[in-house]
């Protein structure tokens, strides 16, 4: 059976809710649930305090090399100076892999240039 709508006069405010059927709005419902409990883990998720490592991986997977091969040698020299080397031992890690992962990009464009350029003349 059909649902009657409700008559519309001048005065009548069209609000979205009224305008969706229950699935379409228990399904909205979730979805804003999901953003709400989404933002409150990234609100918590952030570091009271500025971690290093967690930049360094931010900016490798952006794909941003070299910003992280210099924050990672400014982090071993930071730590090294305040002498604690057991804090300097992951970031040196970390920072042999990015220098390989850097250097490697710098070929993979290098050879695309060159590429480029053979395929000009």
């Amino acid at each position: 059976m059909a649902k009657k709508r409700p008559s519309y006069d001048d005065n009548y405010d069209e609000d979205d809710d009224l305008l969706l059927d229950r699935k379409a709005k228990r399904k909205r419902e979730r979805e804003l649930e999901r953003q709400r409990q989404a933002e409150e883990a990234r609100q918590e998720a952030k570091p009271a305090e500025k971690d290093p490592m967690t930049e360094i991986v931010q900016l490798c997977n952006d794909f941003r090399w070299r910003e992280a091969d210099v924050l990672c040698l400014n982090t071993i020299a930071e730590y090294l100076a305040e002498d604690k080397p057991e804090a300097a031992a992951p970031i040196q890690q970390a920072q042999k892999k990015i220098d390989r992962s850097l250097r490697r990009q710098m070929i993979a464009a290098f050879i695309s240039e060159a590429q480029k350029m053979l395929n000009k003349e």
